[in-house]
């Protein structure tokens, strides 16, 4: 099981500091093994300081899978846990099963079906405030270098979406940035990598949280995919 492996390799790599870690991993394993393509999403930090993490058998994909369940349902989720999944949980959906307007794709169930499908990771294992310290989180993401590449393996993605980290993976893992589209002077970009002898898409995008209109985040989404899908970048 994938966070089965993943829990064990934070007990792993982090020894006695295991109480500061706040696990990530898959949200729903069946679904996530059976979906085309395997999306993880890359973020920085998760933002809070909680009593809850390993010890207490606490995750992050546990606490949205909780959600999930309720928006199957076709109730609200909770919007201010939700408030940067929503949209990973839109973005995943659109990719997955097919663009629309937002004011479609932000249905509740929607949301959770999207989430289903994820892994996430962030650069910084420990609890954040409200808003990232950059140089803090590029401590972490190179320190923990082997621990995160050692996640992706396991995780196996087809498709990373870098959510406002896309510099800081890049540069740690020294892959080359290729130009994808222009929007507005807002430049994206893509790297590759092997995972597991096979090529995975680095995307470079928004941070979910991010205050730009939500109908235009699904538009330049749409075209990147566009781009990735006509470049036969992806290999399924």
């Amino acid at each position: 099981m994938i966070n089965e492996q993943l829990l064990t390799l934070y007990r792993d790599f982090y020894g006695d500091r295991i109480s500061e870690v706040i696990p990530c991993g898959v949200v729903d394993e069946t679904v996530y093994s059976r979906v085309y393509p395997r999306i993880v999403f890359i973020l920085r930090e998760a933002h809070m300081r909680t009593p809850y993490n390993i010890k207490s058998e606490w995750t992050l994909p546990k606490g949205i899978s909780r959600n999930v369940d309720i928006g199957l349902t076709g109730k609200p989720m909770e919007l201010k846990y939700m408030r940067t999944w929503k949209q990973v949980g839109v973005w995943a959906y659109a990719i997955i099963h097919g663009f629309d307007t937002y004011n479609k794709l932000k249905k509740d169930i929607c949301v959770a079906k999207g989430l289903q499908a994820i892994a996430m990771t962030n650069l910084k294992k420990t609890g954040g405030a409200a808003a990232s310290k950059w140089r803090e989180i590029r401590d972490h993401a190179v320190q923990d270098k082997s621990l995160w590449q050692r996640e992706l393996e396991i995780m196996n993605p087809d498709l990373i979406i870098c959510g406002g980290t896309y510099s800081h993976v890049t540069g740690v893992l020294e892959l080359q940035r290729y130009p994808l589209y222009e929007d507005n002077s807002r430049k994206y970009r893509y790297s590759t990598i092997d995972i597991n002898s096979k090529q995975c898409i680095v995307l470079d995008f928004w941070h979910p949280n991010n205050r730009r209109n939500r109908q235009s985040n699904v538009d330049v989404l749409r075209k990147l995919m566009e781009l990735i899908q006509k470049a036969e970048l992806l290999e399924g």
